[in-house]
């Protein structure tokens, strides 16, 4: 099963990702501990989506059997993703982190101008952090 949505080309996005997928994930009566997870996944990812690339800026749930992945994907990013060291007086640059540490696997790919950058989290519950 695949849900996707267009986002908002602005900052608003990382709320209206977190909204959308915390409803989609209640209806189907996913539980909190995996249902946080898949939402703060969604959230940061929105939001670099639109910090770091240009519209249309798009989120994908895909579940299977034992997983959901999330995918959210924009066009124009220059850069491929990666993690930076952030410093502890930076607000911020620590997104791609927290996600890696919350999913079973992380990546992107690209298509023409576009970026998708995707996370897997196992519905059986949290990876091992």
């Amino acid at each position: 099963m695949i849900v996707e949505w267009a986002l908002p080309d602005d900052l608003t996005a990382a709320r209206e990702a977190r909204v959308l997928v915390s409803e989609d994930l209640g209806r189907r009566g996913i539980p909190d501990v995996i249902a946080d997870d898949v939402v703060l996944i969604a959230s940061e990812l929105a939001a670099n989506a639109v910090r770091h690339g240009q519209p249309p800026v798009t989120l994908r749930l895909e579940f299977d059997a034992d997983r959901v992945r999330v995918v959210v994907g924009n066009h124009g990013s220059m850069a491929d993703p990666h993690i930076t060291a952030a410093g502890e007086e930076q607000g911020h640059g620590r997104g791609l982190a927290m996600v890696e540490s919350l999913a079973s696997d992380v990546g992107w790919s690209r298509e023409g101008d576009r970026l998708d950058v995707w996370a897997d989290v196992s519905l059986a519950g949290p990876a091992p952090h």
